[in-house]
């Protein structure tokens, strides 16, 4: 199992539209809304993303 880690917002759209992430497992860094999180996790169907995860270290912001 390879997992991507994602720095920034811009970075997974970056590698999404490329198709870098098809049948990956993605770890995003960044801090999330949770809107956010659950728009990058409706997108994971369309890029074909295995999994995505998301850190904890901002949960609390």
């Amino acid at each position: 199992m390879k997992t991507v880690i994602c720095n920034s917002l811009q970075s997974f759209w970056d590698m999404a539209d490329a198709e870098f992430l098809s049948g990956l497992d993605v770890h995003c860094v960044f801090p999330v809304s949770d809107n956010l999180k659950t728009f990058l996790i409706q997108s994971r169907e369309r890029y074909q993303i295995r999994s995505i995860t998301f850190t904890k270290a901002f949960a609390n912001l």
